[in-house]
């Protein structure tokens, strides 16, 4: 019997190119979360400037999951973007204030 017509529509793989940059995200969210800080203290206007990166690239890692629908290569480009946030979020918390 023939798999379903959205069979490979389906499976949604994990690149391992993202896998390092995620995970060190989420190892800089729980040493966060611990109580570690880096050494370096950053003006306000530097850190608004880096969370506004990070929305710009939660909104093309959606708009690039929303294209991977149609486009299976787009996938790759949306996990990088959201891990690439992640990352970036872990270093904006742990950055002094």
């Amino acid at each position: 019997m023939a798999p379903p017509r959205s069979h490979r529509r389906a499976a949604r793989p994990i690149y391992p190119g993202v896998l390092p940059v995620f995970v060190s995200g989420i190892a800089g969210f729980f040493v966060y979360r611990l109580g570690f800080r880096l050494p370096w203290h950053v003006p306000l206007f530097v850190r608004l400037l880096l969370e506004a990166v990070v929305v710009i690239l939660a909104w093309r890692a959606w708009k690039a999951f929303r294209g991977a629908l149609k486009a299976q290569l787009r996938l790759f480009q949306a996990q990088a973007m959201i891990a690439y946030a992640v990352a970036l979020q872990a270093l904006i918390l742990l950055l002094r204030s």
